[in-house]
């Protein structure tokens, strides 16, 4: 997408959230609609849990309503939505720090979504693909949530440094050295299934 396409989107999302401050909820179904799949990505990603995932994602969109009368058109709307995404994110893993220290956390069931390469239709290949998706977010759970969240954002999201230190509410540099940390770590955590990815690195 070329830097006009970019800035044309970025308005429009701004007109968008705009019209949601003034309770317009066909503006909001909208930005839903164009952001919901990432939402889920991005949860996805964080937890591995599509169950998980849905509910915060339909959280952080409850909650961007809830507020909506309090927005500011400073930064992307991504940026914004992201910023309650994060929030609702560390509120469950607080959430979930209190269950353990009372004894309510259960076991916790994974759900895995099968992941199939462009082009890759033969049962093997897909296994060995979505053997390769399962080590990845594996490896991702192991690194504290700071360096995790700035690497999906990153990575999977796309946003900028720039974006992402408004999400995080951090400084830029704060953001490249938990990117750099987080990936050093993943490279280590890898090593054993690297030789899978045909010639991909991180």
């Amino acid at each position: 997408m070329n830097e006009n396409a970019v800035n044309q989107r970025n308005e429009h999302d701004v007109a968008l959230m705009l019209r949601v401050r003034h309770d317009d909820t066909c503006a909001f179904e909208e930005l839903y609609r164009r952001y919901i799949r990432r939402l889920l990505d991005f949860f996805y990603a964080m937890g591995r849990d599509v169950q998980q995932a849905e509910d915060l994602a339909h959280e952080t969109f409850l909650r961007v309503w809830r507020q909506r009368t309090k927005y500011a058109a400073t930064g992307t709307v991504p940026a914004y939505l992201f910023a309650f995404a994060r929030f609702v994110w560390l509120e469950r893993c607080r959430k979930l720090r209190r269950n353990r220290l009372w004894g309510f956390a259960g076991p916790r069931e994974r759900i895995e979504e099968e992941a199939v390469a462009p082009g890759q239709s033969h049962p093997d290949a897909q296994a060995g693909c979505a053997e390769l998706e399962s080590a990845i977010l594996a490896a991702l759970e192991k690194l504290p949530i700071e360096q995790r969240m700035a690497f999906v954002l990153h990575e999977i999201q796309g946003f900028s440094n720039a974006d992402i230190a408004a999400i995080m509410q951090c400084p830029i540099n704060t953001v490249r050295s938990r990117r750099i940390l987080a990936v050093k770590k993943l490279r280590e955590l890898l090593e054993g299934v690297r030789t899978s990815w045909n010639g991909r690195d991180l």
